[in-house]
């Protein structure tokens, strides 16, 4: 929690509330309602860890209601789960029940043929952690592949990659209908095929956000910009 201003009954530091819509006195058990300027400052600050530089239009974002189901499944995961082996277990509870969302026990088969393509670029103790399937009339072939390292773009020919630890920032668009969700590369690095999945693609960006911390604590934090078309 944030510890923002004093308790005026006992001269405690007030804390934010989980909920993020009150402050608290751990030591009285005193409650008050946020003024203005702490909600302005929570609005533009709306993730509990300290790990992020926002430049985003967060209001713009959430005014179209794809991109705002993305920002929010974003916030949520962050201020809700503690580590990447909890969201993980979450996603795969509740939002791997697509056919084109392959992961290790989850459809497995669907993405044999994609493991053993990006397999040369893992390290021995890296691990999948799910396969988004973007092939149209061929499947298990090109999509996004990410796991406990890295997030990969597997096109017919290439596989781009960014590791977790590397990612500079991240990019919240809208675009010709759908939301995009683009890890340091304006024009690519895009994990959008993971659109019409739109809580599963901002519990992903979440995850790799956790994961880039996990496995670097004292790395630059991470910009969060948006571009709406």
């Amino acid at each position: 929690m944030e510890q923002l201003n004093k308790c005026p009954n006992c001269n405690g530091k007030l804390e934010l509330s989980a909920s993020r819509t009150r402050l608290e006195c751990p030591f009285c058990g005193s409650e008050f309602k946020l003024d203005e300027t702490t909600e302005k400052e929570i609005g533009d600050n709306p993730i509990h860890k300290d790990w992020f530089i926002y430049e985003w239009d967060y209001n713009k974002l959430i005014e179209e209601p794809k991109c705002n189901t993305v920002v929010q499944s974003f916030i949520r995961t962050l201020n809700e789960y503690g580590s990447s082996e909890q969201i993980i277990s979450y996603m795969r509870d509740y939002l791997m029940n697509f056919d084109d969302i392959s992961a290790p026990g989850i459809r497995e088969e669907k993405m044999k043929g994609i493991a053993a393509r990006v397999a040369g670029k893992m390290s021995p103790d890296e691990q999948i952690i799910c396969y988004n399937d973007d092939g149209i009339f061929v499947h298990g072939k090109t999509g996004v592949v990410v796991t406990t390292k890295r997030t990969m773009f597997v096109d017919k020919k290439n596989i781009k990659e960014m590791m977790h630890t590397a990612v500079p920032y991240m990019l919240f668009g809208y675009s010709i209908g759908l939301p995009e969700l683009k890890l340091g590369e304006q024009y690519a690095n895009n994990i959008s095929s993971f659109n019409s999945h739109f809580d599963l693609m901002g519990t992903v960006g979440a995850l790799i956000a956790v994961l880039a911390f996990e496995q670097r604590p004292d790395r630059p934090k991470i910009r969060l910009i948006s571009n709406i078309k």
